[in-house]
């Protein structure tokens, strides 16, 4: 525990721990420690938070509502911006930048869909973004994880801060009210 200040009585309460120095500054600790973002499960330091032994708390998740083939040199009606080299299949998320999913994802952005990564391309609107498919192997209503993990892989809200050199809190902070929320306890319904 941290040194007492000279002076300093007994009844008084000393914190000046943030989660960044909460987890590396033991010395700061005094009677209190002040978590803030830590307590999401996010880091600090905007690496992993799994090398601090955190665990986000938050998922952010839409799902595959069409499926649409396209050709080689066309560009979807909503995904300006894009046009495909190869033929493949467009899916298109329910899920935009009214929903905080910012603007400056567009082309730079991977989501979940069946445990495997997915680009985003063309330019996340108002209400969609839309993921190239190599093939038209997902199937409408399946889930698309934007933030959290889905089998061995999964995006933080650390990586997507770094994709847009922003920080954690900011991507986080940036889900709006219209996302509907689920709350969870120990992998249940809370």
């Amino acid at each position: 525990m941290g040194e007492r200040a000279e002076g300093a009585t007994s009844d008084l309460v000393v914190h000046a721990a943030n989660s960044g120095a909460t987890l590396r500054g033991p010395d700061s600790h005094f009677d209190l420690v002040r978590c803030g973002i830590a307590i999401y499960g996010l880091d600090p330091f905007h690496e992993d938070a799994t090398a601090h032994g955190l665990e986000p708390a938050l998922e952010l998740t839409s799902y595959v509502a069409a499926v649409k083939p396209i050709a080689r040199g066309r560009a979807p009606a909503t995904a300006g911006g894009f046009v495909a080299e190869e033929p493949g299949w467009i899916a298109t998320l329910p899920i935009g930048y009214a929903d905080g999913v910012r603007r400056a994802f567009t082309n730079n952005l991977e989501v979940l869909i069946g445990g495997r990564r997915r680009p985003v391309v063309g330019t996340v609107s108002m209400d969609n973004v839309t993921v190239l498919l190599p093939d038209g192997d997902v199937t409408i209503g399946e889930p698309a994880t934007l933030i959290g993990a889905q089998g061995a892989e999964r995006v933080t809200a650390e990586e997507l801060a770094r994709r847009i050199a922003t920080i954690n809190y900011e991507i986080v902070c940036g889900v709006s009210a219209r996302v509907p929320r689920a709350y969870h306890r120990d992998g249940g319904p809370a």
